[in-house]
């Protein structure tokens, strides 16, 4: 019988067909994100950046957005899986007209003493006076600048003013859809007398005297949600293996999230990571911040009072960006969350 005999290049070729099948084999589980670059996403950017997903065998392909609503549209469109959205408008009506979302995981509070925005005044209007949210009738007719209508800030910028004896409806004019990083080149040329930012922003107008910080956010409004994740239903349905594990690699950065708040000089690996992630960070103005980035639940789970109470103050006839509110059980999905504590519980993938 002849044998047959091979070349060194056709073995070569035999153990590049055996890796690449076996990269194939284990390539991780893909899961589209979409993110906003702000504190907020703090524990997506840590499960990301020490390798949580990975561990867990999956594969994150990450967008970035500036606008909540447009991230909101890509995750009911289908082109994502999840994303972090802050609980307003757009997110509202998108569910209440029936897209397939779903909000899934605790993205933040403004827990009292982790407050992660602020009102800001004009560093002239502060200097004429302008120290507490009592001031604020004298803002009134001048503008008031939030992110966008119907957005967490203008609800939390809404209460200051009530404080004031004002009418959020009608005693400002209310100046929306300019990035936060616009807005505080705003205060700084007084192109609007206030503004709704998230703490790190208004901490940085401070200190180059733009703008002051008059009041945080969670003390107007304690325990107000900021920011969730939001989930395409379908993806929870046909991938709901890879959905509890992006939600245990999320819980497991939530504790390093949590834990750096409160001493970020400590943990400077995780400051850094901060640092990198969100626009105009610096491992300073991060760690000056601390313990105002926000409070992230343990388990996961937002606080679906609040978010009910933002819809409803939003859908009333003063404001009215929202058309009709969504129900409790079109919001809300939680199982993912609770499955994901119990099998971090159980296997114990990142150790004890």
């Amino acid at each position: 019988m002849r044998r047959l005999r091979h070349s060194p290049a056709f073995a070569a070729l035999c153990l590049l067909a055996v890796l690449t099948a076996g990269n194939f084999a284990f390539a991780g589980d893909l899961v589209r994100v979409g993110e906003a670059p702000f504190l907020g996403g703090g524990p997506f950017y840590i499960a990301r950046e020490k390798g949580y997903f990975k561990k867990l065998d999956l594969e994150v392909e990450t967008r970035r957005f500036d606008s909540g609503a447009s991230v909101a549209r890509a995750v009911a469109a289908g082109e994502l899986d999840l994303a972090l959205v802050p609980p307003d408008a757009s997110l509202f009506n998108s569910v209440a007209k029936g897209a397939s979302l779903a909000v899934v995981l605790d993205g933040g509070r403004n827990r009292r003493g982790f407050g992660a925005t602020v009102i800001s005044v004009a560093q002239p209007l502060h200097e004429d006076g302008i120290t507490s949210v009592l001031h604020f009738e004298r803002i009134k007719g001048k503008k008031f600048g939030v992110p966008a209508l119907g957005s967490v800030n203008q609800y939390n910028a809404s209460f200051s003013l009530t404080m004031a004896k004002l009418d959020p409806t009608k005693d400002v004019e209310w100046v929306a859809g300019v990035p936060q990083i616009e807005l505080i080149h705003m205060l700084a040329r007084q192109d609007v007398a206030a503004a709704d930012l998230a703490y790190q922003l208004g901490l940085l107008a401070q200190n180059n005297k733009w703008g002051a910080i008059v009041i945080n956010d969670d003390v107007i409004v304690p325990d107000a949600q900021i920011s969730v994740f939001a989930a395409h239903r379908a993806f929870l349905a046909k991938n709901r293996d890879a959905a509890i594990r992006f939600a245990m690699a999320y819980l497991r950065a939530i504790g390093d999230f949590n834990t750096t708040a409160i001493d970020p000089w400590a943990h400077s690996d995780i400051v850094d990571i901060l640092a990198q992630s969100i626009p105009l960070g610096t491992p300073e103005l991060i760690r000056a911040s601390a313990p105002n980035w926000l409070y992230i639940a343990d388990d996961g789970v937002p606080l679906v009072k609040s978010i009910l109470d933002i819809q409803d103050v939003l859908s009333t006839k003063h404001f009215g960006p929202i058309e009709k509110k969504a129900s409790r059980q079109q919001l809300f999905d939680f199982n993912i969350a609770k499955d994901a504590k119990a099998r971090l519980a159980k296997d114990k993938p990142f150790g004890n």
